[in-house]
């Protein structure tokens, strides 16, 4: 996401394990599913040091209720392996999923709607921007992780606390609006222990959508908001760079930049088979 550049050596490793915990009742009642993992990550930073990270994560499902905790253990060591810096940071949170959980949500919109399939509304904008709207800067950048867009940082009209830097991907030729995202370096903390993240509380609000929880080791979860539009939480881990990073974007200009990008490359080839043919004449005319 940024230009700036590390020396990194990461190691992984993932364990995954799954138990059946809890008893039946004499009634039936569903038993809880348990599921943990863990990642250990190791990078070298441009000093030398070196950072460690440990994370555990257990997910529990009980009928409907999903639990999920996220425990984190950072260290830092300078190059002789002396302790620099040790933190923790441990959340959990909880919420319904399946039929059960999903009727108050749905049948509150769908009363809104007089029983037809809900639209959500103003779904067509992120962090102020409308997607296919030109976006007019001069700062814009090619990314290697995005080859068929150029990128460009902006400022919104009403930024996030605890964000550091906002991004927007858009068409190389029109310079339409593809992708936003609103990044910060430094986890986003909850605000409160033992209850959803108010990220996703918010983007469910703005959205009228549910949260899906998209990764088994960290937390990431994506919002379907219609026509094609796909909204990304991750609020741990999300990248080099930046812990907290949430980010929308529309599949049809995705599309549409990859066909703006082959018609420019297919203009280029052409430019560049025309200045060779005039070389070559120009050339053979010498001779």
């Amino acid at each position: 996401m940024t230009d700036k550049e590390k020396i990194t050596g990461t190691v992984a490793a993932t364990l995954a394990v799954a138990a059946l915990i809890g008893f039946a009742a004499a009634t039936g009642e569903k038993k809880d599913v348990s599921q943990k993992s863990s990642e250990a990550t190791v990078v070298t930073n441009d000093n030398g040091s070196v950072s460690r990270t440990f994370t555990e994560c257990t997910i529990t499902t009980n009928g409907s209720l999903v639990t999920e905790h996220r425990r984190e253990t950072r260290t830092t060591l300078d190059t002789e392996g002396n302790m620099l810096e040790s933190s923790t940071s441990e959340y959990a949170q909880s919420y319904s999923v399946g039929d059960v959980g999903m009727a108050p949500l749905t049948a509150s919109i769908n009363s809104k709607s007089g029983g037809k399939e809900p639209a959500v509304e103003n779904a067509d904008s992120f962090m102020g921007l409308k997607f296919g709207s030109e976006f007019k800067g001069t700062n814009f950048v090619n990314d290697a992780n995005e080859p068929t867009l150029l990128r460009a940082s902006f400022k919104p009209k009403k930024a996030l606390a605890g964000f550091d830097d906002y991004y927007v991907y858009v068409t190389p030729k029109t310079h339409k609006v593809v992708k936003v995202y609103a990044c910060a370096k430094d986890a986003v903390e909850p605000g409160a222990r033992w209850r959803r993240h108010y990220l996703i509380e918010a983007l469910e609000k703005r959205y009228q959508t549910w949260a899906r929880l998209c990764s088994y080791w960290r937390p990431c979860y994506a919002f379907d908001i219609g026509d094609g539009r796909t909204v990304t939480a991750c609020l741990s881990g999300a990248s080099r760079d930046y812990e907290t990073v949430v980010a929308a974007w529309d599949d049809a200009l995705l599309t549409v930049a990859a066909d703006e990008t082959e018609a420019l490359r297919a203009e280029a080839r052409k430019n560049a088979a025309a200045k060779r043919s005039l070389r070559v004449n120009d050339a053979a005319e010498a001779f």
